[in-house]
């Protein structure tokens, strides 16, 4: 979900729907932070969820704002992980004003940025989506290996990474960062088609031998999720 698009009460009544298999995440515009940190309480506290998913492109915001890093750390409090979408060269049409002739502007968030806030909100488990994209995937792993708090999801850039330096040197990348370190996630994005991106195809691409062990599969696949949903889960 993203704020203000798709509301914390429709995400709730979505999981309400099989409260066994969904795990609902909330979504709040982190400017101004008073509102959004009333928000997220109410989503969390009243409404049972379990998580927040933040997108600085779309809801028009840059990460070091010191209105996001109250929000992230009052999630640290709250025991929630924060997913935060992070895909190096990005555009974005909201609130920063492209020069004539141009349509969009790369978002403003810099890769610093993202190496910075982990440490602002040290007590808070973050989650980079897309694990910063082709071209930024080698600097978040980077990032990732150095905090203990931050972990990467592989959706859609699995496929675009395999696929520019193939799927073995893939493999050695995710080995070096560490398999606990990177959870499965899967992505919608409008044009693409199923045989373009699906969920079947990522999982298919970790499966594909002889790329990780059992172990690693299922760290990716799954147990890495679940540990930052539990609430028992140390930032």
């Amino acid at each position: 979900p993203i704020a203000p698009w798709v509301s914390n009460n429709y995400v709730y009544k979505v999981v309400s729907y099989n409260p066994e298999r969904l795990i609902g995440f909330a979504s709040v515009v982190p400017n101004p932070a008073d509102i959004a940190i009333k928000e997220l309480r109410r989503a969390v506290q009243d409404l049972g969820l379990r998580g927040l998913k933040l997108h600085p492109p779309m809801q028009g915001f840059c990460i070091r704002h010191p209105h996001v890093i109250k929000v992230l750390k009052v999630a640290g409090d709250l025991g929630i992980p924060v997913v935060i979408h992070a895909m190096l060269g990005d555009l974005s049409t909201l609130y920063f004003k492209p020069p004539p002739g141009e349509h969009r502007l790369p978002h403003p968030d810099r890769v610093e940025d993202y190496d910075l806030i982990p440490l602002l909100a040290s007590n808070t488990l973050i989650v980079y989506a897309h694990m910063g994209g082709l071209f930024g995937f080698k600097r978040f792993m980077d990032i990732a290996s150095s905090h203990p708090n931050v972990y990467l999801d592989t959706s859609y850039s699995i496929l675009t990474i395999a696929e520019e330096i193939g799927p073995q040197m893939l493999a050695k990348y995710i080995r070096s960062l560490g398999t606990d370190k990177l959870a499965f996630g899967s992505d919608h994005i409008i044009g693409l088609t199923p045989e373009e991106l699906s969920a079947k195809k990522q999982i298919e691409l970790i499966h594909k031998p002889p790329l990780l062990n059992d172990n690693e599969k299922e760290a990716i696949l799954s147990r890495n999720a679940l540990k930052t949903l539990s609430k028992d889960h140390k930032a």
